[in-house]
């Protein structure tokens, strides 16, 4: 149990501060890389349902063991990747096919719509994560041509990126001014939490094996 909290929590917080080291002692302990592959997609899955329930203001339906959940907006920031990584993941995601799949589908659905977000904004927003997650395995974001929007989409993905506990009103009020309605709202806070919950797990496996 002790390891899996470990495991859960350097996903949420650091995933590229995993090491081959911390994939030994997982072993050690007891787990498979079955075992570890699903506690760290699992992390990555809460992680998002966590940001989404942040964005439009539902209580959690379950109880936090560990540590009383963020909700004081003072609370700082997690700290950005302080650089990317890229390479070979340590486990492959195709030990777990059904988990591979959905992911794939989970993808395609998220980043290959035009609405409410057109195409270019969804890859802006999944981008940025990947740069504050640590995921070299996608373009930066200095890659796309300017549009007047970038600033504030990149502003309200950050927030649910790094800290989804601050989200409130404010944080809104840009791009509701600029004609968001509330599905695009909501659009722009799902996109971003998806690709950090993709890139969360992309940089941990492949942390795992440096």
């Amino acid at each position: 149990m002790q390891m899996l909290a470990e495991l859960a929590t350097i996903t949420t917080t650091a995933p590229w501060t995993f090491a081959r080291a911390r994939l030994t002692r997982a072993h050690g302990a007891g787990l498979s890389d079955e075992d570890v592959l699903h506690a760290i997609a699992l992390s990555a899955y809460f992680g998002h349902l966590n940001r989404i329930a942040d964005a439009v203001g539902v209580p959690l339906d379950y109880q936090v063991q560990l540590a009383p959940p963020a909700t004081d907006a003072t609370v700082p920031a997690l700290e950005p990747a302080p650089a990317t990584r890229v390479g070979r993941p340590a486990i492959d995601l195709a030990v777990r096919p059904e988990t591979q799949r959905a992911l794939a589908e989970w993808r395609d659905y998220a980043f290959k719509r035009d609405a409410p977000l057109t195409r270019r904004q969804r890859t802006f927003v999944a981008r940025w994560v990947a740069r504050w997650v640590g995921d070299g395995s996608i373009s930066p974001p200095d890659d796309l041509t300017r549009n007047p929007l970038d600033g504030a989409l990149r502003d309200l993905a950050e927030i649910v990126t790094l800290a989804p506990w601050q989200l409130g009103p404010r944080s809104f009020g840009v791009l509701r001014d600029a004609g968001f309605d509330d599905a695009a709202l909501f659009d722009v806070c799902a996109t971003a939490s998806v690709a950090g919950m993709i890139s969360r797990l992309e940089v941990a496996l492949v942390s795992l094996a440096q």
